[in-house]
């Protein structure tokens, strides 16, 4: 299974402040407005294309995770001690959210204050559908209760 982060809530998430802060600018001053405009949307076309970089394959044997700074990164299912899910509320709107696995090894990217080391399933569809397929190939493999 190859998993992809969700776009659409992030182009939610630019568009609001856009929409906060626009009645608050100058408007007589058509240039700066599309200017300011087109600068933010740029860099928010960025910061989506980084994003579409990410992908999740979760096989039998590991969890792959590949991105722009981290090619094929692979976790293994014994070294995965838990399993969680972070959904805000933006994110339940769009039915996404991060899957957090928390990790024996010190050797992966994100750090999970107070539980351990782990890595994050970016922004995923069905986060809650995900927990339970790694929990239960976590089972099959006989490494969680």
């Amino acid at each position: 299974m190859i998993l992809r982060p969700v776009v659409t809530k992030t182009l939610i998430k630019a568009l609001i402040p856009l929409l906060i802060i626009l009645p608050l600018l100058n408007l007589s001053r058509l240039t700066s407005l599309l200017i300011f405009t087109s600068i933010y949307w740029m860099m928010i076309a960025v910061y989506v294309l980084f994003k579409r970089t990410h992908s999740y394959e979760i096989t039998s044997d590991y969890i792959e995770f590949k991105g722009l700074m981290n090619r094929g990164m692979r976790v293994k299912y014994w070294d995965i001690e838990d399993v969680f899910v972070s959904q805000g509320p933006l994110a339940r709107l769009f039915n996404c959210g991060s899957v957090i696995i928390v990790t024996s090894s010190r050797n992966w990217q994100v750090v999970v204050i107070g539980r351990g080391y782990g890595v994050r399933l970016w922004d995923v569809r069905e986060p809650w559908s995900v927990q339970r397929l790694i929990i239960s190939r976590l089972r099959e493999m006989g490494y969680h209760q």
